[in-house]
């Protein structure tokens, strides 16, 4: 094989592991995270139709915690300039009476757009749910939609903090 040849070869395979990694997103910076994270769990806890796509309509208000891992545009570094957040979602539902051990809880992996109004997208359960996050989620972020939180406990425990706090608020 020539020089050049082997020169073009080492060129082309160079060019398409630099396309490889920019396809990569790289991970929410904390501070945006946190904010994203605001977004989606108040649009949880306030949005009824928001409530709605994740339980049936006749539940009580919602006590929800997110982690959001990723967002679009991929090049968003401000939460303005996002438009979808791709986020682990935990959520309980406050019942007058009832305790967090016993509240009815949901946990998954939702697509929030920040549109007027804001719509959410939730995978199906059952056959429904692989097909309905291939449609739902980019493909780079697939193998992420299955990972939920990062730290189950903690965001089990953040959940718990919120819900007595939210409980307390309510019986005021």
């Amino acid at each position: 094989m020539s020089r050049v040849l082997r020169a073009a070869i080492a060129v082309a395979l160079a060019a398409t592991c630099v396309a490889c990694e920019a396809e990569q997103r790289a991970p929410l910076p904390p501070a945006l995270a946190a904010e994203l994270a605001t977004v989606v769990v108040d649009a949880f806890e306030t949005d009824r139709a928001a409530a709605t796509a994740l339980l049936p309509p006749y539940h009580g208000p919602l006590v929800c915690v997110a982690e959001p891992f990723g967002v679009d545009p991929v090049t968003a570094t401000a939460a303005a300039d996002v438009t979808t957040i791709y986020t682990a979602l935990l959520c309980s539902v406050r019942e007058e009476g009832v305790p967090f051990a016993e509240a009815l809880g949901v946990s998954s992996t939702v697509a929030v757009h920040r549109t007027n109004p804001v719509t959410v997208e939730v995978p199906g359960d059952g056959a429904a749910n692989q097909p309905d996050r291939e449609r739902i989620f980019p493909e780079d972020l697939h193998e992420r939609t299955f990972e939920g939180f990062r730290d189950p406990p903690a965001a089990q425990r953040e959940l718990a903090t919120r819900f007595a706090e939210q409980s307390q608020s309510q019986s005021r």
